[in-house]
């Protein structure tokens, strides 16, 4: 075991808590969710409200405990780089008035995968890192 090992894991704990807690907004209320996908023109709705929930709370889920990690991780810079469009093109917000957070998250999202989720991990268990 390095200390890099130890680094991933903090990474995949606050990355993964951070994504679950968004995700689960989501999966609380699929309905408001889906409404506004498809007012801001991902249609249908639905389909998207689960392409989120699926990054979002499985995803996080999964990082988490270190098992798909660069799948999932892939899946969350998606997101993450939609989220940091959207609010750069739509809404015309500056970097500290709305996508700062996405930016930050993009790195670790990023590192997770080029790097992987390091030997503390479900991956590394099962052979897959």
């Amino acid at each position: 075991m390095e200390i890099i090992d130890f680094g991933l894991l903090i990474v995949r704990f606050f990355l993964g808590t951070f994504f679950i807690a968004h995700g689960y907004s989501i999966l609380a209320d699929k309905k408001d969710m889906t409404k506004w996908l498809s007012i801001i023109g991902y249609k249908p709705g639905i389909f998207w409200t689960w392409v989120l929930i699926i990054a979002e709370f499985y995803g996080g889920l999964f990082v988490l405990f270190g098992l798909g990690t660069r799948l999932f991780a892939s899946g969350m810079t998606v997101v993450l780089a939609l989220g940091i469009l959207h609010r750069k093109s739509v809404k015309r917000l500056n970097f500290v008035e709305g996508w700062e957070l996405n930016y930050m998250a993009l790195a670790s999202t990023i590192l997770l995968i080029l790097v992987g989720a390091g030997r503390i991990s479900l991956d590394y268990f099962f052979g897959i890192a």
